[in-house]
């Protein structure tokens, strides 16, 4: 079975998807003018309207938002997800991490933008794009199966499996009993909508975030010296060429990427589903706030669980995978530094089974109603306990597959309506018909709320 999950994940993450990937975040990337190293406008854009809440209790804040869609994604894809990229990829997979990150913060933007312009009141997010921009239902009803199977396998099992196997690794706590109080907190959760989950999250993340800043602090201090060799031996090995007995340039970006979109989701169109509930439907705004959680989560946090395992382990010595390397390299902190890290993956790795529920709700519903949704919720739960017992790389690998054959048919709609994102102060008739088009990127333009 392994062989099978690891055989059809090279195909849909083989170099065809690659490019894909990087052609997309090249294309919003040089046509947006590099709107990444603008920060001041994005922080003033983002950062300066942290608090503001939601008018009439319609929909959710954006600092809701914010603190959702992080919580979806950095679970442990920032901890556990790194760690299986440095035993997969080596070192130079954190380069193309970043690397990947950087660009993709602008399709971060392209899908949020997107989704802000063509939600209503009975659609939201990729859903809505794909059906009302593309007029093509059929291949959003293709895009909400292959989401809702991503959220099965990675946004369930992965973490499930994840916070089993960090609290086994910390405390000795047997999987089976992760997996059932696992699954009754979610219950709990997940069963008082998107107002409860968003609620929750916006309590745990950022208190989680400072912990996990403070415990990487403490080791990169412990390692200070190691830091510069261990940053210039990343590039390095971002470009060696030893294919045979060796991970290779290939390898390297293969992982570094896919590990880096299972991270942030930026092209997968998830992040599109939570924020089509914020009160405020201003695409840029949305656009800009994606870009920053894509930051926030891959080049900022990714990037700094890296550097903490790479000087503090022999990642490739030690046989070690996954929440085990984890829980080896934070215990250079000591007692509280194991016993904090096995924490911090599991509470990160909750924060996104229940975030996740809701993108597989809002595809089970696009795809079949509101009639059964029920019985997708008793599903989600059950897998949350299966995930649990289930073997950690055969999770990953399916986690892999599912990622990419749901960024396919997102990648293709964000791609096919460019135009309205790079062009939106024009009409599709002037835009098309303009023989020479300076693009309005209108982020540039923005005031600060």
């Amino acid at each position: 079975m392994q062989n099978f999950l690891n055989a059809a994940g090279s195909v849909v993450w083989g170099v065809p998807m690659l490019i894909f990937f990087l052609f997309t975040a090249l294309r919003f990337t040089v046509k947006g003018k590099f709107f990444q190293f603008r920060a001041d406008k994005i922080l003033k854009i983002t950062i300066g309207s942290l608090f503001k809440k939601a008018p009439d209790n319609k929909g959710i804040s954006q600092f809701s938002a914010f603190c959702s869609v992080l919580g979806a994604c950095i679970g442990t894809g920032n901890i556990v997800g790194v760690a299986t990229a440095l035993c997969s990829g080596g070192p130079g997979t954190v380069f193309w991490m970043i690397i990947s990150a950087f660009f993709s913060m602008m399709t971060a933007y392209a899908e949020n933008f997107l989704g802000s312009k063509y939600t209503t009141e009975r659609l939201g997010g990729a859903f809505a794009y794909i059906e009302n921009g593309l007029k093509m239902k059929n291949l959003g009803k293709v895009y909400a199966f292959f989401c809702l199977m991503s959220v099965l396998g990675m946004g369930n099992m992965t973490q499930s499996n994840s916070i089993a196997d960090s609290l086994k690794s910390s405390f000795s706590l047997s999987p089976v009993v992760t997996g059932v109080i696992c699954a009754a907190l979610c219950l709990l959760i997940i069963t008082g909508g998107v107002k409860r989950i968003a609620k929750v999250q916006t309590i745990v993340v950022p208190i989680m975030c400072m912990f996990y800043f403070i415990l990487s602090g403490i080791i990169l201090f412990k390692f200070k010296k190691e830091i510069l060799p261990c940053c210039i031996e990343i590039i390095k090995q971002a470009f060696t060429f030893k294919a045979i007995g060796g991970f290779g340039i290939y390898k390297a970006a293969r992982y570094g990427i896919s590990r880096g979109v299972f991270s942030n989701e930026a092209g997968l169109g998830s992040s599109t589903i939570i924020h089509a509930q914020t009160s405020d439907k201003n695409g840029e705004k949305q656009g800009t706030w994606a870009m920053l959680e894509v930051f926030t989560d891959t080049i900022l946090m990714c990037s700094l669980t890296a550097v903490v395992m790479l000087i503090s382990t022999n990642y490739n010595k030690d046989g070690l995978f996954g929440a085990e390397l984890s829980a080896q390299a934070y215990s250079a902190a000591g007692v509280f530094g194991k016993g904090g890290i096995g924490i911090l993956t599991a509470v990160f790795a909750f924060m996104s089974l229940t975030g996740c529920s809701f993108y597989g709700e809002k595809s089970f519903e696009y795809l079949f109603g509101k009639k059964f949704i029920n019985l997708y919720k008793f599903t989600y739960i059950a897998l949350v306990f299966i995930g649990s017992i289930n073997s950690p790389e055969t999770v990953w690998s399916f986690a892999d597959i599912c990622n990419g054959l749901m960024a396919i048919p997102n990648l293709f709609a964000i791609n096919c309506l460019a135009k309205e994102v790079l062009y939106p102060n024009q009409s599709k008739e002037s835009t098309l018909s303009a023989p020479k088009r300076t693009p309005i990127f209108p982020l540039w333009k923005l005031s600060p709320p």
